[in-house]
């Protein structure tokens, strides 16, 4: 890696970005082997956050496939019959967020938390916690499952430092559903804003480093939210609704859109966006509290549009507008990481239903986010990870093929003919659907352009064979299970 003087040009090599990554990976294992007993799950839990990546969803299927296993069973047991706690690796998100997250120790108002939420849409509702509700990837109630989190963002990116799935009140009330679904017996339903604050304790307890906090309106509301964001030290910033009451100084209550009429008015960025400066207007309004502040956006295309916040400023800190404005605009990170976590990580793909499942694989999506950002900040030189001890790369998909390997059978397997007939050990593979072909087709296209070892291209056609196994038996069991309902 290369940078000159007059910092006009910085470059790595494909070299450096091996280097860091098998630097970065070393600490991710050594994570891995705090949480897990069997090198086996380490190895296996690995493989399932580095496979998650563009072009990858997120179930056991693909996500086996691409970390180079001849079938997903190992997948499948590490979100549910491994013995490991999905809670253990959560907590070891907060340390890493640090080690991997530096902030300018001249940026204003230093390294924070940004809190929001974010749904998983889902069809049926036999997935653990999965309910009509406001979805705020679409803007509407959905039958989904919410999420909330806590993302550490610092001038050199933002990631996911805890979460908590949330469990709406109708499954509360259902303890044979809750059982059916694997959700605890003793997990009690906590509003989103509650689960909010006691991530904010559990982060301050692990030692995250943060000075300030900010979040929605569906938060701000939370007096409990508040309270513990000052007892933990923190600045504030939250979204306020128009109609929220504000003391004034003189001791009046009034709205929070009422204080418009008396605001003074300065434009001013919160930030710099893809398109430049996020200019808008704003103005600061004093409380009843010499700590509580009532802090007005007023956007200039649309001068009608107002956004209201309530701000605090702990003892000691600057309470000045151009800090709170600064917060504000850095609320908007942790939407950035639903982004990355379900563009890049299809984080929002897994198929699985199970409580601890969906725990484990959003904890380990969590790490596999932290993983990216510090691999990109290394090549940044913004953090200088530990040298990886040499180690043999080598997976199976890399392994050689003999000529079984390489055929493509093309005909189709049979149906059973009566109920209750036993299907073969040896069953022959199902038609070549499209997308199958579509597959090979690419495959077909990586190895003429030589991107592919031989071994490479039999590993993926071994894949190919069993998903297409796989289908003729899950078919057969249809025709079985129709017949049987026929003859009945």
């Amino acid at each position: 890696m290369e940078t000159n003087n007059n910092d006009t040009a910085a470059w790595a090599s494909i070299d450096d970005v091996w280097s860091w990554t098998a630097s970065v990976d070393a600490q991710v294992r050594a994570v891995l082997r705090r949480v897990m007993a069997q090198r086996r799950s380490v190895e296996v839990a690995f493989g399932y956050l580095s496979a998650l990546a563009p072009g990858v969803k997120a179930n056991c299927w693909s996500v086996a496939e691409e970390a180079g296993h001849e079938g997903p069973h190992r997948m499948q047991a590490l979100l549910g019959a491994y013995r490991w706690d999905w809670k253990k690796l959560r907590g070891e998100l907060p340390a890493l967020a640090v080690a991997w997250l530096p902030c300018d120790p001249d940026d204003l108002i230093g390294p924070g938390i940004a809190v929001g939420e974010t749904a998983q849409l889902k069809h049926g509702d036999a997935t653990a916690c999965a309910a009509p509700q406001h979805a705020g990837c679409t803007g509407q109630v959905e039958n989904c499952v919410t999420t909330v989190f806590s993302a550490y963002v610092t001038t050199s990116g933002q990631a996911w430092a805890d979460f908590d799935v949330y469990m709406p009140d109708r499954w509360a009330q259902d303890l044979g559903r809750r059982r059916a679904a694997g959700v605890p017996d003793d997990l009690a339903m906590t509003t989103k804003p509650d689960l909010a604050a006691a991530q904010v304790r559990r982060l301050a307890a692990a030692g995250l480093l943060a000075c300030w906090a900010a979040f929605d309106e569906v938060y701000t509301r939370s007096g409990k939210l508040r309270a513990v964001c000052e007892q933990a030290g923190l600045a504030y910033v939250g979204i306020l609704p128009c109609d929220f009451l504000i003391t004034l100084p003189s001791g009046a209550v009034s709205r929070a859109d009422e204080a418009v009429k008396d605001a003074v008015f300065e434009r001013r960025s919160c930030g710099t966006g893809t398109k430049g400066p996020r200019l808008a207007d704003w103005a600061l309004t004093g409380t009843a509290s010499p700590r509580h502040f009532l802090l007005i956006r007023r956007l200039i295309s649309r001068p009608d549009q107002l956004t209201f916040y309530l701000c605090y400023a702990p003892e000691g800190r600057p309470a000045t507008m151009t800090c709170f404005i600064t917060i504000a605009g850095r609320r908007w990170p942790v939407e950035e990481t639903f982004k990355t976590a379900k563009d890049v990580l299809g984080w929002d793909q897994s198929q699985v239903r199970n409580w601890d499942a969906i725990c484990r694989h959003t904890a380990l999506a969590a790490l596999a986010q932290l993983r990216g950002i510090a691999i990109r900040n290394a090549l940044c030189g913004l953090i200088q990870p530990p040298p990886a001890d040499p180690c043999d790369g080598t997976s199976g998909a890399d392994a050689g093929a003999d000529d079984a390997d390489l055929r493509i059978p093309h005909n189709d397997a049979p149906v059973p003919a009566y109920p209750g007939q036993p299907r073969s050990s040896r069953m022959r593979l199902i038609r070549l659907s499209v997308a199958e072909t579509t597959r090979l087709a690419r495959l077909a296209g990586d190895w003429a352009a030589g991107l592919l070892t031989l071994g490479r291209l039999a590993f993926r056609l071994r894949w190919s064979a069993w998903r297409r196994r796989h289908q003729a038996a899950a078919r057969w069991y249809h025709h079985v299970a129709r017949l049987a309902a026929a003859a009945a």
